[in-house]
């Protein structure tokens, strides 16, 4: 943990005001959900709350993926890609990139015929080109963006089938996190 100098008071409402400069540095927007813990030495710790990581069994939606379109997969939270199929072990933890905002944005799937690793994690380059075609569909839970289902094939050019599959899976994702 480090110091940052800057110091609030609580107002008459329990509420502190998180400064823009650590707002910014930490990527937390208005209405973004936020965890809060206390350690063992009473330190108050805010974590930004991502529910896509709280779910289990994400590798069940990605086997299922896998098997029913024959495409790798990854699915992401608002900030980083938190789980993959094998292939695509290399892109975990990676911060999502500018198309994945986008999709998430734009709150509509997106489709890329020769994705970039830049496309969907900022600041990395594989070995190898892996991606080739490409379909993101953003993760929506009572009109709050959660993050993404991202399809991708070598092998094919993704069409509708796939992006259906994708949808109803970022649907069913939605349904099971309880906000």
């Amino acid at each position: 943990m480090r110091a940052t100098g800057i110091v609030r008071k609580i107002d008459n409402l329990g509420r502190v005001v998180i400064p823009k400069e650590i707002r910014t540095e930490m990527k937390i927007d208005n209405g973004n959900t936020l965890e809060i813990y206390v350690d063992q030495n009473d330190t108050v710790i805010l974590k930004k709350y991502s529910p896509v990581r709280e779910l289990s069994n994400l590798e069940g939606y990605i086997d299922t993926l896998l098997e029913t379109t024959g495409c790798n997969v990854m699915i992401s939270d608002t900030d980083k890609i938190i789980d993959t199929s094998s292939d695509l072990g290399e892109y975990n933890e990676r911060l999502v990139g500018n198309k994945v905002k986008e999709a998430m944005k734009s709150r509509k799937t997106i489709n890329l015929d020769n994705a970039q690793d830049q496309d969907l994690c900022a600041n990395f380059r594989s070995k190898e080109d892996k991606l080739g075609s490409v379909l993101i569909s953003p993760i929506i839970k009572q009109g709050d963006i959660l993050g993404a289902v991202i399809l991708s094939s070598q092998d094919k050019k993704l069409g509708d089938f796939e992006a259906k599959a994708s949808e109803v899976t970022a649907k069913v994702i939605s349904k099971k996190l309880g906000l």
